[in-house]
């Protein structure tokens, strides 16, 4: 068998590095609301983490009308009190709306990442499982099965197959 080939006990602790750091969920996206009073409205900005394709749905408390945003305008829509952002590599998005200082707390919003189907609340930083409405968990169990199978592959792979 060619040298290349053997499994060391330092190519078997590699091993089990790289399954852990391949097999390492990815982080979990999250949109921030920051609402500044102006006379006259309400400046709002949407800070996105970990979302680089998806969309946000906010909703605007009773009393507040749409005034505008630097977001582009085809991928910006405006139905009533709701608001729809199309997510495509921004980090944040400024928009303004016109109503009483008091409105702030009243916001609303919802986040969808397209690539990892998780969505969740804006501002609450919680993250939920497609469809099901619960902050998910690591999947038991799954980054020491991952390297029990690799140390197999490699236990294997030493003593002959």
């Amino acid at each position: 068998m060619p040298n290349s080939l053997i499994v060391t006990p330092k190519r078997t602790v590699l091993l089990c590095i790289l399954v852990f750091l391949l097999a390492a969920p990815a982080a979990a996206g999250s949109v921030a609301r920051t609402i500044t009073p102006q006379e006259g409205g309400l400046d709002i900005t949407l800070t996105m983490t970990g979302i680089p394709v998806g969309g946000i749905v906010e909703t605007l408390p009773d009393g507040c009308t749409w005034m505008e945003t630097d977001h582009p305008v085809d991928r910006t829509r405006v139905s009533g009190g709701k608001v729809a952002f199309a997510v495509i590599g921004e980090e944040t998005i400024n928009y303004r709306a016109r109503g009483p200082q008091d409105a702030a707390e009243a916001f609303t919003g919802t986040w969808e990442d397209l690539l990892t189907g998780e969505s969740g609340t804006v501002g609450s930083g919680g993250v939920r499982e497609p469809g099901s409405g619960v902050t998910p968990k690591e999947a038991p169990g799954f980054l020491p099965a991952a390297a029990l199978a690799a140390l197999a592959v490699a236990y294997r792979w030493r003593c002959g197959r």
